[in-house]
């Protein structure tokens, strides 16, 4: 195992245990011996991974300028899942950042990417994360047709429960 994948493991369990400042200096530390050994789409994810600890650290804006080429950069790579996954925590860092338009748009390309992946999981995520954002825009059944959408990109037995528990007012009315 390389150090940089030592520094990894290590921020993932800091992550873990709510340990967010500490993960960010490991994930920051894996980044750049990644970088150092020529390996840029480990160093990339490196560089999200710190993001989303700053994010949860309520640091936004840093988080924010660590992954606003990182969509871009993935997509590059023709890796449409990570590209994915860039988007929604691109995303997170814009609605903590109160830019809810550019926010709802990531979330957006993130879910369309997740799918496109065949991550269902990942996709029903994002169009969640896109319903609550339009929830509290005051667009509650704008909110309640993404969150039904979300729901059918996942496989999860819960998911699809949930589904259809949406739609059983619909079949009692009628429509």
């Amino acid at each position: 195992m390389s150090q940089g994948q030592r520094w990894a493991r290590e921020g993932n369990a800091h992550f873990a245990a709510g340990r967010y400042r500490q993960a960010a200096q490991s994930f920051a530390q894996a980044e750049a011996w990644f970088a150092q050994h020529q390996q840029p789409a480990q160093a990339a994810e490196m560089r999200a991974n710190r993001a989303v600890a700053l994010l949860q650290q309520g640091r936004a804006q840093e988080a924010h300028d660590l992954l606003h080429d990182l969509p871009a950069f993935f997509e590059a790579q023709g890796d449409i899942r990570r590209a994915g996954l860039a988007w929604g925590n691109l995303a997170a860092a814009l609605e903590a950042l109160g830019r809810r338009d550019a926010a709802e748009a990531a979330y957006r390309a993130s879910w369309r990417l997740l799918e496109q992946a065949g991550d269902g999981e990942g996709a029903a995520y994002a169009a969640q994360a896109l319903s609550r954002l339009q929830l509290r825009a005051r667009r509650p059944l704008d909110a309640l047709v993404t969150f039904d959408q979300g729901l059918a990109s996942s496989s999860s037995p819960l998911h699809r429960w949930v589904r259809r528990l949406l739609r059983l007012p619909f079949r009692l009315s009628g429509r």
